[in-house]
């Protein structure tokens, strides 16, 4: 092999180019261009390999390849072409084909070696009329730069097809402009983070750092980038417990995010053990609120809205029955994502791609592991000459298992590595001759056995009663489960903690379910492997034990769901709060469903209340469903705990849609808190009820208890003094108001909230509520004080981690941006909100934003492409029972439909949602339609039916206060002039 500058160029959008020259003119170009670039190419003494539309060019001096480049651009100035490209020194082979070979076509000369593709990469990168180099080219041309030029680094970047990074460098002018590429799919910008190259534009993830140095698997590394760069879009990593599966993908992510723009998702899934707690694993990993509605569906729509993503789901094997029924839905939902599963045992579905993990390699890299955990429990060890022998022999008797070296490395603190080999010899030596999965995971048990042999009596009964917790646990919580008094010598729990950490029994974690854990308080768990023998240990002290782990498990996170702490969750760190009880929310319900089982009242009811306030926001609502009516159930109940139950029971079934049995539940809990009102706690209790079931009367239609049930808990809420749920019951009231055209009243009371919610510090509230009036001021036609409330809202909802009324007040601000005719602007805010409710997967926003884009699409007089928008809005407003929002669509539909002239469609469509929108009561969108069937009434000269509805729309205008220049303000004009005419 000998070294070579190679040259590959190419002429950018040359394809757009020929189409808009036609044949003739095209061929008279591209010649003109291979005589120019030939001519060139002689003058600098260069060969042409292969040609296409540029040129594979081979040098023997790298600056006349650099001087060709630059003479190439001044070149194809005169044709207007623009031509990108990329240089590179490497070894290559040179093969020359026989004569009769080139006499069929073939190339005279080949070049073979890894230059020709690193070169082919770095021109792909570059933009028209750019070259540029790689880091080799770069130093090779540094001190042979042609006249007047310099060069110009532009990073490291990851190149699709090559294992590492390449930096990058451009050739120009002096004094000129550089501009460095953009990224994209197959070549992005890294930078160094630690010993990863990581994409320099940011990519969501929720991957957790690691806390210690990643060893070996280079091999495995590779193989998964290369069945994921071939398409396999499933791939489950097979092993043993104990193989180091989770390290390994987890590593994959963290290496090769730039290749997913739509973001690498972790999800494990150790705690679950149905359908639904994979859904709520997964849409707590990508941040999605699960609704009423099937979770798997609205999963698949989630993850399809991020486009190219990755989603591992980590500890499968015990869920591996429902597959089918979430990845396999998924695959066919998402065609852009792929999946990484780890798991003991293959999933089955078409298309599964099985990469079974071994132990590490026995000779390096499994002793390169128990050195670097052996240095960080003692910095000075060496583990070099003999010893590096004993060493090996430890990872062969522990066969290469990455957990049970991790196990025997942390006793480095107080053992050599004779000691722990012998100690091991005469553990394992029953093991012998053992072969396969099954033999691999008795070691595992084994290494775990000797682990805990070595361990204190009270460490030993910490560990199992930390089996209690699910998930993980803060020291204050383990601090409130683990009882040591029965040793006297016993250290403090922090201490005994401390230990169990040092001994790798117990790991810092740095998420929980997926969420990222941004706060300075240590969050600790166990490996799977580890929790299973620890609970089996808790086990083995017998019934007594174990009732009594639980019960200080339960009453500790009981506290999470008093009255002082649900009020919390409004004020001014709710964000915060919510936070952290989402983060426990695996120990909350592990707590309550124990509670449930044993029949404890107190801790049931409560740890349910605190469930609840994170499955209202997240889902998902199954679960919630399944546990609510049982806590209900439960014997012995005293009136407030059982007001309690039944307060929450209705929160269940309200969002649930089934509205009679929430109402039951409602007056039941009212029914019970009322003679209890003279204590604090059942008084709140009894208001935060009477306010609640205002939405249920809203969303069931009983208009007339709506009326007396808000006026009797706004009295009540005053009369508590309690401002959040005054700002809470205001709120709610002015929604009634709006509903029925009352804006004046509206806007009075959701301004009452804004002060209140302002004062106490709830800024998800506040956002609501300012959201609300910008709606207001967006109807009456003031669209420059609607804009500025909806960007305050905005901000609001974006400072609170509200997705999704995020993407609710992006809609609503791209609606007020076409009825000013800012069409980009529009745009560009349905863009938003349609990415925002695919990636929280609400269907009920994606419905209601798709029927605005119909809207935009008609009002730019694009009727051929508003028709599909808005079946898919109507299609999607029915699945999910979005009645206003249906009658809306089908308005718009019908005024599309009269517009093309397809009047009988048009009158039968109208009439349609003319029905919807007079039993919701929707009176904005009714008064629309009604301009627009009046139209179609004059132009059948039934003017009697189009003054009616003309007489009508006025009285709607006029209650609602609106203006002549808003969206009805002119289409009541249109009516007024077609019945003048």
């Amino acid at each position: 092999m000998t070294l070579h500058a190679l040259l590959f160029t190419d002429i950018v959008d040359s394809t757009v180019r020929v189409a808009s020259l036609g044949d003739a003119a095209a061929a008279a170009m591209w010649a003109e261009h291979d005589r120019l670039a030939r001519e060139l190419l002689a003058r600098h003494d260069g060969r042409e390999i292969d040609r296409s539309d540029g040129f594979f060019l081979l040098f023997d001096d790298i600056a006349a390849a650099a001087a060709f480049a630059r003479g190439l651009h001044a070149a194809l100035e005169p044709l207007e072409l623009r031509a990108r490209a990329g240089l590179h020194v490497g070894e290559v082979t040179l093969r020359t084909n026989p004569p009769e070979a080139v006499a069929r076509g073939a190339k005279p000369l080949e070049v073979e070696g890894l230059a020709k593709p690193v070169a082919a990469r770095v021109m792909s990168v570059a933009r028209g009329g750019q070259t540029l180099l790689s880091g080799d080219a770069a130093a090779a041309l540094k001190d042979r730069l042609p006249a007047g030029t310099v060069l110009h680094g532009h990073g490291h970047w990851r190149l699709k097809g090559l294992a590492d990074p390449v930096e990058l460098a451009e050739l120009g002018h002096e004094g000129g402009f550089f501009e460095p590429p953009p990224d994209g799919d197959k070549a992005y910008r890294v930078v160094r983070d630690g010993d990863l190259w990581t994409p320099r534009r940011e990519i969501r993830h929720n991957l957790a750092p690691e806390r210690d140095a990643f060893v070996g698997r280079s091999a495995e590394l590779a193989e998964l980038v290369r069945r994921l760069e071939e398409g396999q879009r499933l791939v489950t990593v097979l092993g043993v417990g104990g193989t180091g599966k989770t390290r390994l993908v987890r590593r994959y992510g963290r290496a090769w995010l730039g290749e997913w723009p739509g973001g690498v998702h972790f999800c494990d899934l150790s705690e679950a053990r149905s359908l639904e707690g994979i859904c709520y694993a997964v849409a707590t990993a990508l941040d999605v609120p699960l609704g009423k509605d099937d979770p798997v569906l609205q999963l698949g729509h989630a993850i399809g809205g991020r486009g190219r993503c990755l989603v591992i789901l980590d500890n499968f094997e015990q869920v591996v029955e429902h597959a089918s029924a979430t990845v396999g839905r998924w695959l066919d939902r998402a065609v852009d994502a792929s999946f990484i599963v780890t798991s003991r045992e293959r999933l089955q579905l078409a298309g599964e791609a099985v990469y079974a993990v071994e132990p590490l390699r026995l000779d390096d890299e499994g002793v390169e592991l128990f050195e670097a955990r052996a240095k960080v429990q003692r910095a000075d060890v060496d583990l070099s000459g003999p010893m590096r022998t004993i060493v090996a022999e430890i990872v062969k008797l522990l066969d290469g298992l990455p957990l049970a070296i991790e196990l025997a490395a942390a006793r480095m603190r107080v053992l050599s590595p004779t000691q722990i080999l012998q100690r091991l010899s005469d553990r394992f030596a029953l093991l012998a001759g053992a072969r396969g999965a099954a033999a691999r995971q008795a070691t595992l048990r084994a290494a775990i056995d000797w682990s805990w042999d070595l361990l204190q009596p009270w460490e030993q009964s910490a560990l199992a009663q930390c089996a209690a917790f699910e998930g993980g646990f803060t020291l204050e919580a383990a601090e409130a489960v683990i009882e040591l008094s029965v040793w006297a010598q016993a250290p403090a729990v922090m201490d005994v903690v401390q230990s169990l950490v040092d001994k790798s029994l117990l790991r810092l974690m740095a998420s929980a379910q997926g969420a990222r854990l941004d706060v300075a308080e240590p969050y600790f768990g166990m490996y799977l492997s580890v929790r299973e023998y620890a609970a089996m240990q808790l086990q083995r002290e017998g019934a007594p034990a174990v009732a009594l782990a639980h019960g200080r498990h339960g009453r500790y996170f009981a506290r999470f769901g008093s009255d002082e702490a649900i009020r919390a969750l409004d004020g001014a760190d709710a964000l915060a709060r919510r936070g952290a009880l989402r983060l426990e929310l695996d120990n909350v319900m592990a707590a309550c469903t124990r509670a449930v089982a044993c029949g404890d009242v107190d801790v049931a009811v409560h740890t349910f209340s605190a469930a609840w306030a994170v499955f209202d926001l997240t889902g998902p609502l199954g679960q919630a469903l399944a546990i609510a009516p049982r806590i209900v159930a439960l014997p012995g109940m005293a009136p407030e705990q059982r007001a309690r139950a039944l307060m929450n029971h209705g929160w269940v079934s309200l969002r649930a849609g089934h509205l009679a049995e929430a109402n039951a539940s409602f007056e039941q809990a009212l029914q019970l808190f009322q003679p209890l009102t003279e204590r604090a706690g059942e008084r709140w209790q009894y208001v935060r009820t009477l306010v609640t079931q205002v939405l249920l009367l809203h969303e069931s239609g009983e208009n007339e208890r709506v009326k007396d049930s808000i006026d009797r808990a706004l009295a009540e809420a005053v009369a508590l003094g309690d401002r959040p749920l005054q700002g809470t019951a205001l709120n709610n009231a002015a929604l009634h108001a709006w509903r029925h055209g009352r804006l004046d009243l509206a806007c009075d009371q959701w301004q009452a909230a804004v002060a209140i919610h302002t004062e106490t510090g709830d800024q998800r509230s506040l956002g609501i509520s300012i959201g609300n009036l910008a709606m207001v001021s967006h109807e009456r036609g003031r669209y420059d004080e609607a804009v500025v409330l909806y960007e305050r809202a905005l901000q609001l909802h974006r400072a609170s981690g509200n997705r999704r009324l995020e993407g609710m007040a992006q809609g609503n601000l791209g609606c007020l941006h076409a009825e000013q005719r800012a069409w980009d602007q529009a745009r560009a805010c349905f863009g938003r909100c349609l990415l925002i409710a695919r990636e929280v997967g609400d269907r009920r926003i994606e419905g209601v934003l798709l029927g605005n884009m119909g809207c935009l699409s008609f009002d730019q007089g694009q009727l051929a492409a508003a028709i599909p928008q808005l079946e898919s809005a109507l299609a999607i407003n029915r699945e999910v029972g979005n009645r206003p929002d249906e009658g809306a669509a089908l308005g718009t539909l019908g005024e599309v439909l009269f517009e093309q002239g397809r009047l009988t469609e048009s009158r039968e469509t109208l009439r349609a949602a003319e029905r919807v929108l007079r039993e919701v009561r929707h009176r904005l969108p009714l008064a629309t339609v009604l301009c627009v069937r009046g139209r179609l009434d004059v132009l059948q000269h039934d003017l009697d039916s189009a003054r009616a509805a003309l007489d009508e729309v006025r009285e709607t205008a006029a209650a609602l206060g609106v203006d002549d220049a808003s969206r009805l303000g002119r289409t009541i004009v249109e009516l007024e002039s077609s019945l003048a005419q």
